[in-house]
Order: structure tokens, then C-alpha cells, then sequence
């Protein structure tokens, strides 16, 4: 007689099925996306110009709405439920300076903490490790608008891990970075436990961060799979305006 085995499914962070969405313009940006993101797993989304990529990442935490279905660690991104999911999702911006309004490093990171009602003893406690695990230390009393490029998206990505969330969504964070500061940028990510969805064209940074790939193009997946995979096939590259790294 073989043997029994349990098989555990796998924990789903992000479920999407059927979503599509259409700005006030008519212009429509996603059709009939369906895609699931288990915990833990870092993927990114390419594409050219106009595939959907930021939209699709608005939508996981409902600051866009569309029509189909997504779940956020099984919940429901809908009315009642957008607090919870929004302390779930931390989403990091293209531009450092649309998170960075306050005129220290601290004050920026504790925002959020702060709005949430939490005791000042675990505010600064929060700070101190988002900032910690940014290597931005040393730069809680610096004005954010005096640093460099790479050193405010660093200040970005602790004020949402300051918020302690399970899933980073991630839109363009190599951006205008210099050599240095972006393997910098890539090594900090490599180290951070959360899911990730990444919006990108930098394809070195999805070579070297993000094992699985979806390629978005005119709003619809059009492959998804393991990164070695997707760069390794030149042609469908190619077709969808994406360069091998």
C-alpha cells in the first residue's frame, strides 16, 4: 500500500482574478488580469510603457478599483476592509518625494505609526528599526529634501516598513539611481522578509532580486514564470519591448 502524504497548500499573499480597469478617459489599462503571489515570493512585473504595471500595483491595496476580484491575505480589497489591508500593504512610490513631506528623516518614518494611535515608546522603537534596516541610522534628524536620490528612496521604504507590513509593493525603486546606490538598493531588498511585487524596467534588478517574472503588455499578462526562463527567451522579450540585462 504507498504511503499517505499530507500535501499543505500553498499560502496565498496576493489572489487577482479577472480584473480589469479603465481610467475616466476611457482608456483601459487592465483587461481580465487573473495572477497569484504566494508569501514570501518576490516577483516582478515588466512591460513597456502603458502595460498596466502601476496600475495593477495601485489596486492591491485599493487606491485604484477595478472590476474582478482581489484578495490581500485572503481578504477582500473592498469598503470596511481597507484599513486592515492597507496596514497589510505597504506601497513604495516611483518618487521618494511624494512619501517624504516632513521635515526630518524621523518625523517622515514615524507618520505612520503616529496616525495608527501607537504608544510613543513603540513609535520610536519602529522607527529605529525601519531605519535600521534601511542603513539609515544615522539620519534621523537630517532634513529628507538634503539627501540623495538613493538615500530618499531608503527613507521611503522605512516609512512603510515602520508600518510592519507583509507585502511591499514596489513601483520603479531603481529609478535614477547611479550604479552604486541601486546594488545598494538591490541588496537592502534581498535582505527584507516581505513579499514583493516590483514594477520595473530595470531588468538587471530582476535578474539579480525577483525569481519569478509576469510580464504585463496593453493590460494582460502575457507570460508568466521563472525569471531564468523569461530572460533566457529573447524572442518573447522582443515582442513585448523588454531588453536582456
Amino acid at each position: 500500500m504507498p504511503e499517505s502524504r499530507t500535501i499543505t497548500p500553498v499560502k496565498t499573499a496576493v489572489s487577482i482574478r479577472d480584473l480589469s480597469f479603465a481610467y475616466p478617459d476611457g482608456q483601459v489599462a487592465l483587461r481580465d488580469v487573473s495572477l497569484a503571489i504566494g508569501r514570501g515570493e518576490k516577483v516582478a512585473l515588466v512591460g513597456p510603457n502603458g502595460a498596466g504595471k502601476s496600475t495593477l500595483l495601485l489596486h492591491l491595496n485599493g487606491i485604484l478599483r477595478g472590476r474582478g476580484q482581489v484578495e490581500v491575505l485572503g481578504q477582500p480589497v473592498q469598503d470596511g476592509r481597507l484599513g486592515s489591508v492597507r496596514a497589510q500593504v505597504g506601497f513604495v512610490f516611483q518618487n521618494p518625494d511624494d512619501q517624504l513631506f516632513s521635515p526630518t528623516v524621523f518625523e517622515d518614518v514615524a507618520f505612520g505609526p503616529l496616525y495608527m494611535g501607537l504608544p510613543r515608546e513603540e513609535i520610536q522603537g519602529r522607527v529605529g528599526r525601519a531605519l535600521e534596516q534601511v542603513g539609515m541610522e544615522a539620519f534621523e534628524d537630517r532634513m529628507p529634501h538634503h539627501l540623495s536620490l538613493g538615500e530618499r528612496k531608503r527613507v521611503a521604504i522605512a516609512t512603510v516598513l515602520a508600518m510592519d507590513p507583509e507585502i511591499l509593493a514596489l513601483d520603479e525603486p531603481s529609478l535614477g539611481l547611479d550604479p552604486r546606490a541601486r546594488r545598494g538598493l538591490i541588496g537592502l531588498l534581498r535582505e527584507l522578509p516581505q513579499t514583493m511585487v516590483v514594477a520595473t524596467h530595470d531588468m538587471h534588478l530582476v535578474r539579480d532580486l525577483l525569481p519569478r517574472t509576469v510580464i504585463l503588455d496593453h493590460g494582460r499578462v502575457a507570460a508568466e514564470g521563472r525569471t531564468q526562463d523569461i530572460l533566457a527567451d529573447r524572442k518573447l522579450l522582443e515582442q513585448h519591448g523588454l531588453e536582456l540585462p
